[in-house]
């Protein structure tokens, strides 16, 4: 473990409400569980980086939109604990399954830029959910919370002559995330078959 997470959940601690530091914490730690991309194959981290890629383009696409601001009112808490951002009323673990923290990882993602909300913000779903929306960059960014689109956000971009182009980036952004979940598999199942081979041997 980094010894600067510790001190970042003493921060986090000071801050936040505790669920959400003992989430961010315990975040920051499986992310350093994962290797960097010099640990893992070319064709593995180039699925990273074009993971990447795509979660910046596609949010360009989307832009600055007005449905999820207000989506959340009138649903019952978490998820409506605020006006907007709905689908963030999942759980932190939810979102950043651990192919979603392997594909941040390998792209860059590092356990500072695991940025919790400012300070005095409710904990209701997702850590990093706040008042104003999501406090993560792009970059850092489960590709599930980036490649989404609710009803709302359909009809909207939809309205405005995006939403072919927007579902298009999301359709790539799937078919390499699927790819990079397998290569994974495959090199962990390979890990597994290796260390199995080189364990003790029986009398």
């Amino acid at each position: 473990m980094s010894p600067l997470i510790p001190l970042r959940y003493l921060v986090d601690r000071w801050q936040q409400p505790r669920s959400r530091a003992d989430e961010v914490r315990a975040l920051r730690q499986r992310l350093l569980q994962q290797p960097s991309a010099h640990a893992v194959s070319e064709t593995e981290a180039a699925l990273a980086r074009e993971l990447l890629q795509l979660r910046l383009q596609l949010s360009q696409a989307i832009g600055a939109v007005e449905s999820c601001k207000t989506c959340a009112i009138g649903h019952p808490p978490p998820h409506g604990h605020f006006a907007g951002g709905h689908c963030c009323g999942l759980t932190t673990e939810d979102a950043f399954n651990d192919d979603e923290l392997a594909a941040l990882r390998q792209a860059g993602t590092t356990p500072g830029r695991l940025r919790p909300p400012p300070a005095g913000s409710d904990h209701a779903g997702c850590a990093f959910r706040g008042a104003l929306g999501c406090s993560l960059a792009t970059a850092d960014r489960p590709n599930l919370c980036l490649r989404y689109l609710c009803p709302d956000l359909q009809r909207e971009v939809s309205a405005r002559g995006d939403l072919d182009r927007i579902e298009a980036i999301g359709t790539r952004m799937e078919a390499a995330y699927l790819q990079f979940i397998t290569v994974r598999r495959q090199r962990l199942d390979a890990e597994e078959d290796r260390a199995l081979r080189s364990g003790p041997t029986q009398p």
